[in-house]
């Protein structure tokens, strides 16, 4: 099959082409979580999937009011993510098989979580300033030698009793009070909620087949890297499924890949022409640029591909027209306007791509309940 083909089966099953998902809730399942590092972006990458492109003051009822169908918390890669809520303890189970990220030092247990979790049972909402006067003496004297003095070791301490209590479950983000993020307790924002974490194994392995389906086909070093977990480990993983018949190996254009055997025939569709297959204006941190170790299928200069995946972890807000990323763009919202910068790459060609943008500018502009955009070139 040729790239093209893959790069269509992977837009329609994630939504960037075709009708999208039935609504918000069904495409955060789809695409196993919105990479949201920030609220906005991530908003935009679920309206963008949807049927309608619902707006982000609409979207963020769905995590903000009763009842919260979607949940912000961390998840794969040790990143911020909003999944559906009935989906939170699969990923909290996966997570136990997944890499536990880059946090090693000061890692609180149970006892220094002791007076934490008495704070958000009372509460039910805190903020990190909330839990800082609640750092044991003990666990701050561990805090302070990793961050060097007691004043910002605190707030250290207090944002590991935040993320220790994500990593089980316990909390997830909110709105903010002010300046500072909001965290619930999950008795408190979703107190209907049935949370039964599966078995870890089973979970993982339910995600990975998951992955398959919008992501495939792909290769164990693509599953780990979008997962976060060890290369060896998702081998496992795809090898368990292909002893099950559920894979089939396919080759793209000297690539090895593993599909999900009942999605073969859809992979060899071939791709429209024109308007079915859209140009997008992906965010900040989009899980398409977050899905695949291999950058070559959406960049295919590597000299490109530090303006998009930059240092500090920052991945920039991209134009796609038919899988391939064309240019980077940037937005400021006006009281009445959204105004969009696009810097174009090698792939950019204005006389196939700039109509295209204009009419995606106004439906992102639409997304921020702004009645104009307008598109200019760096």
């Amino acid at each position: 099959m040729s790239e093209e083909q893959v790069l269509f089966f992977r837009a329609l099953r994630s939504g960037l082409a075709g009708p999208g998902s039935p609504d918000a809730v069904t495409t955060a399942r789809t695409i196993l979580g919105a990479q949201s590092q920030q609220l906005s972006p991530g908003l935009l990458a679920l309206s963008q999937r949807t049927v309608g492109r619902p707006t982000a003051t609409a979207l963020a009822r769905h995590l903000f009011e009763e009842p919260r169908h979607l949940v912000r918390t961390w998840g794969q890669r040790d990143t911020l993510h909003i999944y559906p809520a009935d989906d939170w303890s699969r990923f909290i189970a996966a997570m136990r098989r997944w890499r536990p990220g880059g946090r090693v030092h000061a890692i609180p247990d149970d006892a220094d979580l002791a007076a934490a979790r008495r704070v958000l049972a009372e509460l039910g909402e805190v903020t990190r300033s909330d839990l800082e006067p609640h750092v044991a003496a003990p666990f701050l004297a561990r805090a302070t030698k990793r961050w060097g003095r007691e004043v910002g070791a605190r707030r250290f301490a207090a944002g590991r009793f935040l993320w220790r209590l994500a990593q089980a479950g316990e909390i997830s983000l909110t709105a903010k009070q002010g300046n500072e993020q909001l965290y619930a307790a999950r008795h408190h924002a979703f107190p209907r909620l049935a949370f039964d974490p599966p078995n870890a194994d089973q979970a993982a392995l339910d995600l990975s087949r998951r992955y398959l389906a919008v992501n495939g086909p792909a290769t164990a070093h693509d599953l780990a890297h979008f997962f976060g977990a060890g290369v060896t480990v998702a081998r496992g993983w795809l090898q368990r499924l292909d002893e099950s018949g559920e894979t089939t190996a396919v080759s793209c254009q000297g690539r090895e890949l593993v599909a999900l055997s009942e999605d073969v025939d859809d992979l060899r569709s071939s791709p429209p022409r024109g308007r079915a297959w859209p140009v997008r204006l992906l965010p900040l941190w989009d899980t398409l640029l977050m899905s695949h170790a291999d950058k070559s299928w959406t960049v295919p200069s590597a000299g490109e591909r530090p303006a998009i995946w930059k240092k500090a972890a920052v991945v920039a807000s991209v134009v796609l027209a038919r899988g391939r990323i064309v240019a980077t763009w940037s937005q400021k919202r006006r009281a009445r306007r959204l105004d969009v910068t696009i810097h174009p790459l090698s792939g950019w060609k204005a006389g196939r791509h700039l109509a295209a943008v204009r009419r995606e500018a106004r439906a992102v502009a639409a997304h921020y309940e702004l009645p104009e955009a307008q598109v200019e070139m760096a």
